[in-house]
């Protein structure tokens, strides 16, 4: 949800800033080419540090992104971000599957994955609606900061569980 959200509001505050289209579109590119290139360390970086700390990597990532956008109106620096933003949700994805996957019961894979692709679309569904909301009602940069802190959430949640990894294994 996070990705979307930032893509979904990042061109409304771009606009709000008196951005153009073309720039607009140019910093949700570098989000798309970070995500694109940190995916292909991803084998490299799992066999390094464990997932859970990565995942953590990449919801503090996100955090740090959504904090900061609020506090410019340059594209340059947007763009930046939405990099650095690129970098940590370009992991999420596919390392909340490998760790769903790997943890899942023997044979109970498919209903884990299920299970993860519903509660996803059901986030992709009320997230907007619930930001919408938020927006309306508290304004851009709230819904930006509220993010960071669901995803500093997220980092934490993530942590504690590699401390557990740790203390099982």
């Amino acid at each position: 949800l996070g990705q979307d959200i930032f893509q979904f509001y990042l061109p409304i505050y771009g606009h709000a800033s008196g951005l153009s289209a073309s720039a607009i579109g140019a910093i949700l590119a570098t989000l798309a080419v970070a995500s694109f290139i940190v995916r292909l360390f991803l084998a490299r970086l799992v066999k390094r540090v464990m997932a859970e700390k990565l995942l953590a990597w990449a919801f503090f990532t996100g955090a740090i992104g959504f904090a900061l956008v609020p506090l410019t109106g340059n594209a340059i620096l947007l763009a930046l971000i939405a990099f650095f933003f690129g970098l940590g949700m370009g992991l999420g994805v596919p390392l909340t599957v490998i760790l769903m996957y790997s943890r899942s019961t023997e044979g109970r894979s498919g209903q884990t994955l299920g299970l993860r692709l519903t509660a996803n679309n059901f986030v992709r569904v009320t997230g907007p609606i619930v930001f919408g909301v938020a927006g309306t009602a508290l304004g851009l940069p709230p819904v930006f900061w509220i993010n960071a802190a669901l995803m500093a959430c997220g980092g934490l949640l993530s942590l504690s569980q590699q401390d557990q990894s740790k203390k099982a294994g």
